[in-house]
């Protein structure tokens, strides 16, 4: 039974490495194909600013396609394949206070994951300085252009992130465990961004936003977690780049002691609730569902062992080559 239980979790993380091949493989496509038009149609016609509104919106839609699709050839795929043969122990949702206090102390743990993110890789080279200017730069002279942004940094990602990566890969992993659900699918969304500038950042964001998954049974706090936390920095560029550094200074000191004040409160009441309901932070305990046979889960080695399919493999290296592109992209134009 043991090697029918490594090969059912083999076959699911194969399925999971493929969502996420495609899912890279159409942002790739996609997105070069409609640069490649925009870049025509402006020098056939001129740059307007009916061109830049449809190509902004074009981008919108090829994020939010390059998420679904992959969601939906995994639910089909899921259809046809081999069950686990054991299930996770039910265990009761976490309350609508419980939940809102673990959104603060998600929403304050990804704050500091930015500083940590930020002077970790900074203390190599000035990568900042170049993302600032190749990745995350963004043209906003008009209103429509402010809209657009905010739609594509924190309205889009929220929900169909949150949809693929806890409702769908972290839903998957589930009958392995809430730690293996956690962990695992809190290190593929990291890899999904392919930038060292947010790999320890997306990492603990991602650790956070599975753990209020899986207690609260629900995605609909993640993508609240998600959403609040890229509206505060999508907010943060349009202030930047429209106003006074000294607005923005105290829009970050504002933000950031809102955020750390919520976390605290956040932190102390999750305690109080702990104290009346205990299974909060218990485990998921696996149990036998084939005729009642005893069948013994796998371990912790068997579990990573059987992670690095040939797919997860591509996968973790094209997320690995894109981090040095982007490296060597660093140092040539900064």
């Amino acid at each position: 039974m043991t090697k029918q239980s490594k090969k059912i979790y083999s076959s699911l993380i194969n399925r999971i490495a493929l969502v996420l091949l495609v899912n890279q493989g159409l942002l790739l496509a996609l997105s070069t194909v409609t640069s490649l038009l925009e870049a025509t149609l402006v020098a056939l016609n001129g740059d307007s600013v009916f061109l830049d509104m449809i190509f902004r919106l074009a981008e919108c839609v090829v994020y939010f396609v390059s998420f679904v699709i992959p969601m939906n050839i995994f639910n089909k795929m899921n259809k046809n394949a081999e069950k686990e043969i054991y299930e996770p122990q039910k265990s009761e949702k976490s309350s609508a206070i419980q939940s809102i206090f673990m959104l603060g102390i998600g929403l304050g743990a990804t704050s500091i994951a930015v500083y940590l993110n930020y002077y970790a890789v900074n203390a190599f080279w000035n990568y900042s300085e170049f993302s600032d200017e190749y990745l995350w730069s963004a043209e906003l002279d008009n209103p429509y252009q402010i809209i657009i942004y905010f739609i594509y940094c924190a309205i889009i990602p929220a929900f169909v992130e949150e949809l693929l990566f806890r409702g769908t890969i972290a839903k998957s992993l589930l009958v392995y465990g809430k730690k293996t659900a956690v962990v695992l699918s809190a290190l593929l969304f990291a890899l999904m961004h392919s930038n060292i500038e947010q790999l320890l950042y997306t990492f603990i964001a991602g650790l956070f936003l599975a753990w209020i998954y899986v207690e609260t049974q629900n995605v609909i706090y993640p993508i609240i977690l998600h959403f609040i936390n890229n509206a505060i920095s999508t907010a943060g560029d349009v202030i930047y780049e429209k106003c006074a550094l000294e607005i923005y200074n105290l829009y970050s000191d504002v933000s950031l002691i809102f955020v750390f004040a919520f976390m605290g409160i956040s932190i102390i009441g999750l305690i109080l609730c702990k104290k009346q309901k205990g299974n909060i932070f218990d485990k998921t305990v696996m149990k036998p569902d084939e005729n009642g046979e005893t069948v013994l889960p796998l371990t912790a080695k068997e579990k990573v062992a059987g992670f690095f399919t040939v797919r997860m493999t591509m996968f973790t290296l094209y997320s690995i080559l894109m981090m040095i592109y982007y490296i060597y992209l660093s140092t040539q134009l900064i």
